[in-house]
């Protein structure tokens, strides 16, 4: 017995050695559904609660990774302090709502004027299309092209990946597939281009990629047009809510009103 527990603490204390740290912040505006998406995490990974001094700060364990997550409020006054945690962050996730279509330029704006900061180039960025299971939910696919993300990405050089999702299924546990698979995804290319994230001295190839759970949530559109890579699935599989009709942005943001424009 002995032996036996002598093992099993040679193997934690391993374990807990090699186990690598990754720091992230999560942003997006105010009722994006970030706070459900946060306790969704922390329900569904386990947690240091020792490690957490500040209210904003959480670290989660993910398969060899630690990782640290600071939650930023999306209030007016909350994102004037993001900037002050660019730089200790080597990566980012981004909420917005998709089913929220009257503050679709106000994401449009942050989103760019986020990517624009120097601090913030080069490091991979997770933009998560929340309230996916609303009936009036925007596409992935037309979250991207109004975006402009593919213009953005390229500019600021940073790995980007768009995963649909819904916070509140994922709470109730019905579906949390989307969050850990886009988690991992950022916590992979934190690992790949460390020394670049740390050194901040080499340029990343630019590529958006809409995630395969993209399948959940209508119908494939087509983004041939784009000249950076977007991987979709082929495959479909049911909706997450019965009620969840996804309708493409074009027909419901005319050019006349001012609110779809480049």
């Amino acid at each position: 017995m002995f032996r036996l527990l002598t093992s099993c603490w040679s193997w934690l204390k391993t374990t807990e050695d090699t186990r690598r740290n990754a720091t992230i912040i999560i942003i997006g505006l105010n009722n994006s559904g970030k706070t459900v998406l946060m306790e969704a995490f922390q329900r569904l990974l386990p947690s240091r609660m020792e490690s957490c001094m500040t209210s904003e700060l959480t670290t989660l364990l993910l398969d060899e990774y630690e990782v640290s997550i600071y939650d930023l409020n999306g209030d007016m006054k909350g994102r004037e302090t993001w900037p002050n945690y660019y730089t200790k962050a080597q990566g980012l996730v981004f909420v917005l709502d998709s089913s929220d279509l009257g503050r679709m330029r106000e994401v449009k704006i942050t989103l760019t004027h986020l990517l624009s900061d120097q601090r913030v180039a080069g490091k991979p960025i997770l933009i998560l299309a929340n309230k996916q299971d609303k009936k009036n939910a925007i596409l992935p696919c037309d979250i991207v092209e109004y975006l402009l993300l593919e213009r953005l990405i390229r500019k600021n050089k940073s790995l980007c990946r768009v995963e649909p999702c819904s916070a509140i299924h994922t709470f109730q546990r019905r579906d949390h597939q989307p969050l850990i698979e886009g988690l991992r995804w950022i916590l992979a290319a934190i690992d790949n281009q460390y020394e670049e994230l740390c050194t901040c001295q080499q340029s990343l190839t630019s590529r958006i990629s809409i995630s395969k759970s993209t399948r959940d949530f209508g119908e494939r559109c087509s983004l041939d047009r784009f000249p950076i890579r977007i991987e979709m699935s082929k495959e479909k599989r049911q909706p997450l809510g019965h009620s969840m009709e996804a309708r493409p942005l074009k027909p419901i943001l005319q050019p006349s009103n001012g609110f779809y424009s480049h």
